[in-house]
Protein backbone atom coordinates (compact mmCIF):
# COMPACT_ATOMS: atom_id res chain seq x y z
CA UNK A 1 0.00 0.00 0.00
CA UNK A 2 1.65 3.37 -0.97
CA UNK A 3 3.18 5.34 1.65
CA UNK A 4 -0.02 8.26 3.16
CA UNK A 5 2.97 10.96 3.11
CA UNK A 6 3.51 14.51 1.68
CA UNK A 7 6.61 13.53 -0.36
CA UNK A 8 7.53 16.80 -1.44
CA UNK A 9 6.47 20.48 -1.84
CA UNK A 10 4.05 19.63 -4.21
CA UNK A 11 4.22 17.49 -7.80
CA UNK A 12 1.86 19.01 -10.79
CA UNK A 13 2.11 22.40 -8.24
CA UNK A 14 5.49 23.22 -8.64
CA UNK A 15 5.59 22.08 -12.74
CA UNK A 16 3.25 24.96 -13.18
CA UNK A 17 5.99 27.23 -12.14
CA UNK A 18 8.41 29.12 -15.24
CA UNK A 19 12.40 28.30 -13.59
CA UNK A 20 14.73 30.45 -16.09
CA UNK A 21 17.46 32.30 -14.10
CA UNK A 22 18.16 29.80 -11.53
CA UNK A 23 21.98 30.19 -12.16
CA UNK A 24 24.86 32.40 -11.67
CA UNK A 25 23.23 36.13 -13.09
CA UNK A 26 26.79 37.78 -11.88
CA UNK A 27 26.95 38.95 -15.48
CA UNK A 28 23.59 39.75 -16.29
CA UNK A 29 23.11 43.40 -16.62
CA UNK A 30 21.51 45.59 -13.61
CA UNK A 31 18.15 47.28 -13.74
CA UNK A 32 18.81 48.88 -10.64
CA UNK A 33 21.05 48.91 -8.13
CA UNK A 34 19.99 49.77 -4.19
CA UNK A 35 23.16 50.99 -2.16
CA UNK A 36 25.15 49.25 -4.58
CA UNK A 37 23.74 46.04 -4.38
CA UNK A 38 22.67 44.76 -7.96
CA UNK A 39 19.06 44.18 -9.34
CA UNK A 40 20.03 42.08 -12.26
CA UNK A 41 17.48 41.96 -15.70
CA UNK A 42 18.01 37.80 -15.09
CA UNK A 43 16.21 38.48 -11.34
CA UNK A 44 13.99 40.71 -12.85
CA UNK A 45 12.57 38.44 -15.80
CA UNK A 46 12.18 35.57 -12.85
CA UNK A 47 9.76 37.69 -10.93
CA UNK A 48 8.07 38.85 -13.94
CA UNK A 49 7.49 35.21 -14.41
CA UNK A 50 6.05 34.92 -11.35
CA UNK A 51 3.78 37.49 -11.57
CA UNK A 52 2.29 35.77 -14.83
CA UNK A 53 1.85 31.91 -13.25
CA UNK A 54 -0.30 34.17 -10.73
CA UNK A 55 -2.40 35.69 -13.77
CA UNK A 56 -1.03 39.02 -12.93
CA UNK A 57 0.50 41.50 -15.49
CA UNK A 58 3.10 43.93 -14.61
CA UNK A 59 5.15 46.14 -16.56
CA UNK A 60 9.14 46.00 -16.28
CA UNK A 61 9.04 49.17 -14.45
CA UNK A 62 6.71 47.95 -12.14
CA UNK A 63 8.71 44.52 -11.50
CA UNK A 64 11.57 46.55 -10.96
CA UNK A 65 9.92 48.79 -8.73
CA UNK A 66 8.43 45.28 -6.49
CA UNK A 67 12.48 44.19 -6.44
CA UNK A 68 13.79 47.28 -5.31
CA UNK A 69 11.30 47.06 -2.25
CA UNK A 70 12.24 43.78 -1.67
CA UNK A 71 15.76 44.32 -1.74
CA UNK A 72 15.35 47.48 0.66
CA UNK A 73 13.95 45.38 2.96
CA UNK A 74 16.15 42.74 2.76
CA UNK A 75 18.92 44.73 3.69
CA UNK A 76 17.30 46.37 6.61
CA UNK A 77 16.40 43.09 7.67
CA UNK A 78 20.05 41.91 7.66
CA UNK A 79 21.65 45.19 9.27
CA UNK A 80 19.11 44.39 12.34
CA UNK A 81 20.25 40.44 12.60
CA UNK A 82 16.95 38.80 11.41
CA UNK A 83 18.73 36.88 8.52
CA UNK A 84 20.62 35.30 11.33
CA UNK A 85 17.89 34.26 13.49
CA UNK A 86 17.34 30.49 13.30
CA UNK A 87 13.30 30.61 12.94
CA UNK A 88 14.84 32.81 9.56
CA UNK A 89 17.37 30.54 8.33
CA UNK A 90 15.58 27.65 8.64
CA UNK A 91 12.79 29.41 6.27
CA UNK A 92 15.34 30.74 4.22
CA UNK A 93 16.63 26.59 3.72
CA UNK A 94 13.39 25.61 2.87
CA UNK A 95 12.60 28.62 0.41
CA UNK A 96 16.05 27.14 -1.26
CA UNK A 97 14.94 23.74 -0.97
CA UNK A 98 11.79 24.47 -2.53
CA UNK A 99 12.90 26.68 -5.98
CA UNK A 100 15.38 24.02 -6.37
CA UNK A 101 12.72 20.80 -5.95
CA UNK A 102 10.63 23.07 -8.24
CA UNK A 103 13.87 23.29 -11.02
CA UNK A 104 14.85 19.55 -10.61
CA UNK A 105 10.86 18.81 -11.54
CA UNK A 106 10.79 21.39 -14.39
CA UNK A 107 14.11 19.84 -15.78
CA UNK A 108 12.54 15.72 -15.36
CA UNK A 109 8.88 16.93 -16.75
CA UNK A 110 11.13 18.34 -19.79
CA UNK A 111 12.61 14.68 -20.50
CA UNK A 112 8.96 13.12 -19.82
CA UNK A 113 7.70 11.97 -23.79
CA UNK A 114 4.37 13.50 -24.19
CA UNK A 115 3.44 13.31 -27.40
CA UNK A 116 0.27 12.59 -29.10
CA UNK A 117 1.27 8.63 -29.75
CA UNK A 118 2.64 8.23 -26.12
CA UNK A 119 -0.73 9.50 -24.36
CA UNK A 120 -2.44 7.93 -26.99
CA UNK A 121 -1.06 4.71 -25.85
CA UNK A 122 -2.06 5.33 -22.31
CA UNK A 123 -5.17 6.42 -22.97
CA UNK A 124 -5.77 2.76 -24.89
CA UNK A 125 -3.99 0.99 -21.35
CA UNK A 126 -6.27 2.84 -19.38
CA UNK A 127 -9.79 1.70 -21.37
CA UNK A 128 -8.27 -1.83 -21.99
CA UNK A 129 -8.41 -1.75 -17.80
CA UNK A 130 -11.64 0.31 -17.28
CA UNK A 131 -13.99 -2.05 -18.42
CA UNK A 132 -16.58 0.00 -17.77
CA UNK A 133 -19.84 -0.57 -17.93
CA UNK A 134 -23.65 0.99 -17.85
CA UNK A 135 -26.57 -0.18 -16.66
CA UNK A 136 -30.75 -0.23 -16.99
CA UNK A 137 -32.46 -0.96 -14.13
CA UNK A 138 -35.82 0.23 -12.03
CA UNK A 139 -36.29 0.98 -8.49
CA UNK A 140 -38.68 1.18 -5.77
CA UNK A 141 -37.64 2.99 -3.21
CA UNK A 142 -39.33 2.77 0.37
CA UNK A 143 -38.89 4.53 3.64
CA UNK A 144 -38.42 1.57 5.91
CA UNK A 145 -37.58 -2.17 5.98
CA UNK A 146 -40.35 -4.04 7.02
CA UNK A 147 -42.39 -2.38 3.95
CA UNK A 148 -39.57 -3.21 1.40
CA UNK A 149 -39.72 -7.17 2.93
CA UNK A 150 -43.46 -6.63 1.95
CA UNK A 151 -42.99 -5.47 -1.32
CA UNK A 152 -40.51 -7.85 -1.71
CA UNK A 153 -43.01 -10.96 -0.69
CA UNK A 154 -45.65 -8.88 -3.38
CA UNK A 155 -43.21 -9.26 -5.94
CA UNK A 156 -42.22 -13.09 -5.55
CA UNK A 157 -45.95 -13.55 -5.11
CA UNK A 158 -46.20 -12.48 -9.07
CA UNK A 159 -46.76 -8.42 -8.99
CA UNK A 160 -45.93 -6.61 -11.25
CA UNK A 161 -42.37 -4.52 -10.50
CA UNK A 162 -43.60 -1.55 -12.83
CA UNK A 163 -46.71 -1.65 -11.24
CA UNK A 164 -45.57 -2.12 -7.71
CA UNK A 165 -42.90 0.97 -8.22
CA UNK A 166 -46.51 2.83 -9.28
CA UNK A 167 -48.31 2.09 -6.42
CA UNK A 168 -45.37 1.98 -3.37
CA UNK A 169 -42.17 3.85 -4.28
CA UNK A 170 -41.72 7.27 -2.97
CA UNK A 171 -38.94 7.94 -4.89
CA UNK A 172 -39.92 10.88 -7.97
CA UNK A 173 -39.23 7.54 -10.72
CA UNK A 174 -42.13 5.70 -9.21
CA UNK A 175 -45.03 7.05 -11.45
CA UNK A 176 -42.48 5.85 -13.89
CA UNK A 177 -42.70 2.28 -12.86
CA UNK A 178 -39.51 2.75 -11.08
CA UNK A 179 -37.29 3.51 -14.41
CA UNK A 180 -34.23 4.76 -13.96
CA UNK A 181 -32.94 4.51 -17.70
CA UNK A 182 -29.23 4.05 -18.39
CA UNK A 183 -26.67 5.21 -15.66
CA UNK A 184 -23.00 4.17 -14.84
CA UNK A 185 -21.67 3.22 -11.36
CA UNK A 186 -20.03 6.46 -10.70
CA UNK A 187 -23.78 8.43 -11.04
CA UNK A 188 -24.91 6.21 -8.18
CA UNK A 189 -24.46 6.17 -4.43
CA UNK A 190 -22.13 3.23 -3.84
CA UNK A 191 -24.44 0.84 -2.00
CA UNK A 192 -26.80 1.20 -4.89
CA UNK A 193 -23.95 0.60 -7.42
CA UNK A 194 -22.47 -2.04 -5.61
CA UNK A 195 -25.81 -4.23 -5.63
CA UNK A 196 -26.56 -3.69 -9.28
CA UNK A 197 -23.24 -5.15 -9.96
CA UNK A 198 -23.65 -7.99 -8.28
CA UNK A 199 -27.13 -8.78 -10.35
CA UNK A 200 -28.06 -10.95 -13.24
CA UNK A 201 -30.56 -9.06 -15.76
CA UNK A 202 -34.19 -9.34 -15.68
CA UNK A 203 -34.26 -10.15 -11.65
CA UNK A 204 -34.45 -8.00 -8.66
CA UNK A 205 -32.87 -7.71 -5.29
CA UNK A 206 -34.49 -10.28 -2.75
CA UNK A 207 -33.16 -8.08 0.00
CA UNK A 208 -33.65 -4.71 0.21
CA UNK A 209 -30.76 -2.46 -0.23
CA UNK A 210 -30.46 0.24 2.34
CA UNK A 211 -28.56 4.10 0.96
CA UNK A 212 -29.31 7.42 2.66
CA UNK A 213 -32.52 7.65 0.97
CA UNK A 214 -34.13 4.65 2.19
CA UNK A 215 -34.97 1.06 1.75
CA UNK A 216 -34.44 0.07 -2.18
CA UNK A 217 -35.57 -2.64 -4.42
CA UNK A 218 -33.71 -3.14 -7.35
CA UNK A 219 -34.67 -4.87 -11.05
CA UNK A 220 -31.59 -4.86 -13.67
CA UNK A 221 -33.22 -4.75 -16.54
CA UNK A 222 -29.36 -4.94 -18.79
CA UNK A 223 -26.27 -3.80 -18.70
CA UNK A 224 -24.12 -2.67 -21.79
CA UNK A 225 -20.03 -1.94 -22.18
CA UNK A 226 -20.17 1.69 -21.91
CA UNK A 227 -17.74 3.51 -25.10
CA UNK A 228 -15.20 5.31 -23.85
CA UNK A 229 -14.51 9.30 -24.20
CA UNK A 230 -12.92 10.15 -27.14
CA UNK A 231 -8.69 10.39 -26.54
CA UNK A 232 -9.22 14.04 -27.81
CA UNK A 233 -11.85 15.04 -24.93
CA UNK A 234 -9.46 13.50 -22.39
CA UNK A 235 -5.91 14.15 -23.38
CA UNK A 236 -5.07 17.01 -21.06
CA UNK A 237 -6.42 14.47 -18.27
CA UNK A 238 -4.24 12.01 -19.35
CA UNK A 239 -1.33 14.35 -19.86
CA UNK A 240 -1.91 15.13 -16.08
CA UNK A 241 -2.51 11.75 -15.00
CA UNK A 242 0.99 10.30 -16.57
CA UNK A 243 3.12 13.44 -15.40
CA UNK A 244 2.00 12.99 -12.02
CA UNK A 245 2.52 9.53 -12.06
CA UNK A 246 6.28 9.83 -13.22
CA UNK A 247 6.99 12.72 -10.72
CA UNK A 248 5.66 10.47 -7.71
CA UNK A 249 7.74 8.10 -9.24
CA UNK A 250 10.21 9.80 -9.58
CA UNK A 251 10.13 11.24 -5.96
CA UNK A 252 9.79 7.92 -4.31
CA UNK A 253 13.20 6.57 -6.83
CA UNK A 254 15.22 9.45 -5.56
CA UNK A 255 13.50 8.25 -1.70
CA UNK A 256 14.89 4.78 -2.46
CA UNK A 257 18.41 6.05 -2.44
CA UNK A 258 19.00 8.25 0.14
CA UNK A 259 19.96 7.41 3.36
CA UNK A 260 17.26 8.69 5.31
CA UNK A 261 17.14 8.50 9.46
CA UNK A 262 14.33 9.99 10.93
CA UNK A 263 15.13 11.48 14.58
Amino acid sequence: MRSNRITTIATLACLALPLQGLTDDSDSPAAATVNGEAITISERDVQAQQFQARGQNATEEQVTEELISLEVMRQEAIKRGLDVKPATVAEMKIMRSRVLANALLTDFTESLDMSDEALKAEYEKQVAMAEAKEFMASHILLEDEAKALEVIAELDGGADFAEAAKKYSTGPSGPNGGDLGWFDAGTMVPEFSEAVATMEAGKYSTAPVKTQFGYHIIKLVDTRSKEPQPFESVKDQIRNMVMSTKVQEFIEGLRGEAEIEMK
